[in-house]
């Protein structure tokens, strides 16, 4: 019984050492953009890294406006700078539709 046990219970705890096949199936693509956002207490700010390319928003709201800056950079050199002010506060909820548009944008313009 002790020998049937150590096994299930390792492979229940994914003690067993996988084959390079399956770890590479498991492993997301090298093509896939990361994604990464914060949330700060006056905004929120998401970076879509692809390669040697990141793009980059960060909407800040304060009481009388919000203030939006995209960037891109290209092998760690900023290749455009956007920056836009809107003359009233955002709510959470445009904030967070701002950062999915942007970063739905972004990935449908990425070529696999």
């Amino acid at each position: 019984m002790r020998q049937l046990l150590i096994p299930v219970l390792a492979g229940a705890l994914g003690w067993f050492p996988l084959s390079g096949n399956i770890l590479q199936a498991a492993e997301p693509g090298a093509a896939a953009p990361q994604v990464e956002i914060k949330k700060h207490s006056t905004g929120k700010e998401a970076t879509v890294r692809h390669g040697e390319k990141e793009w980059f928003i960060l909407i800040d709201v304060d009481q009388d406006r919000t203030m939006i800056i995209r960037t891109e950079s290209n092998k760690g050199k900023e290749t455009k700078n956007t920056p836009e002010i809107i003359e009233r506060p955002m709510s959470s909820a445009e904030v967070d539709r701002i950062i999915n548009d942007f970063i739905s944008g972004i990935k449908s313009t990425i070529k696999p």
